[in-house]
């Protein structure tokens, strides 16, 4: 899924954009910081909460003191829940990098730019055990239920969507999805999930430039936005990256790990694929060294066999990278 950044451009936020695009880095705000006031709002169906009172319906059952503490301390959980959501760290995106509004609201009146990323990319680095949730618009603020605990229970995400992902009506254009995280602060990406750079209508060639000089290498698609003829609509046409043949960014080549590849009865007639695809996997931007590689025994088929390179990522953890036959034999440069 393809997800969109609006950026201002201004002389105060150009530098601070720049060069968050240069470390590879996002930064997820208190959600209580957001532009939105109503953000959090929520209210809380007490009675929902009075279980015990649906239990007396039944025979012998025993509405006491001691349940009616058991209701309060929900409702106190919920609440400290409640509290502690406000200090989740939050970075909104918009599916759409050509919505009229969020160009004059976020990108300082079309001076600034627009950033696309591939969601699923841009979560798999270092964000991978963290939620992506798609903002609902509602007409009245969300009402929390004992339904909400006990779904949230389940594993479903019913509760953190009415908390952190439910807006008026009135942004409904805004299309966003959100990025959820524990805590606030500056997160590091991928950089190969960042695809593209739309630039505001009335962008200058001097950031233009500065911008594509400073992302040369990385294999960027940018765009120029602009009015759409006789509408009141936007439209982006690719423009030329001049700097698309120079030397492409982070070109590496990782070590390999000692008596790596061990070269048992399974793996000889793989000998060659094998080595293929250890290269490849050396070649990865974030790989620091390989440990181990063989034929998988779970994907690929005998004509089209498949296999895994375990390497140490720049994050410290170990992953596995899978590759075919058929996908060695197409890279050009093993």
């Amino acid at each position: 899924m393809r997800v969109f950044k609006y950026r201002g451009g201004n002389d105060v936020t150009l530098k601070r954009d720049i060069r968050s695009l240069v470390r590879n880095e996002v930064y997820l705000s208190p959600i209580d910081k957001l532009n939105d006031p109503f953000e959090t709002r929520v209210e809380i169906h007490g009675k929902t909460f009075e279980i015990g009172k649906i239990l007396s319906l039944i025979p012998g059952f025993k509405y006491n003191l001691e349940f009616k503490e058991f209701e309060k301390n929900l409702i106190t959980s919920l609440q400290e829940f409640i509290e502690r959501s406000r200090t989740f760290g939050v970075y909104s995106l918009s599916e759409t990098p050509i919505d009229e509004l969020l160009w004059a609201y976020y990108s300082n009146s079309h001076i600034g730019f627009c950033v696309e990323y591939e969601l699923d990319a841009l979560l798999e680095y270092k964000m991978e055990s963290e939620k992506v949730i798609e903002v609902k618009y509602e007409s009245s603020i969300p009402l929390i239920t004992m339904e909400d605990m006990l779904d949230m229970k389940n594993g479903n995400d019913g509760l953190i969507t009415k908390l952190v992902a439910t807006k008026s009506k009135n942004w409904e254009h805004e299309k966003e999805v959100r990025v959820v995280t524990g805590q606030t602060g500056l997160y590091e990406y991928d950089y190969r999930s960042l695809k593209g750079i739309y630039f505001g209508h009335r962008c200058s060639n001097k950031t233009i430039t500065l911008i594509m000089r400073v992302l040369k290498g990385r294999g960027i698609s940018y765009y120029q936005v602009q009015p759409l003829d006789g509408s009141y609509k936007l439209e982006h046409q690719e423009i030329e990256d001049p700097y698309k043949d120079t030397v492409p960014y982070r070109k590496r080549l990782a070590p390999v790990s000692e008596g790596v590849p061990y070269i048992d009865e399974k793996l000889k007639s793989y000998e060659d694929l094998i080595n293929k695809a250890i290269e490849i996997a050396r070649r990865e931007p974030y790989c620091e060294i390989v440990y181990d590689a063989y034929i998988s025994g779970d994907k690929g088929t005998k004509e089209n066999p498949v296999f895994f390179v375990n390497y140490e990522r720049s994050d410290g953890k170990c992953r596995n990278f899978y590759i075919s036959k058929n996908e060695i034999q197409s890279r050009e440069h093993v």
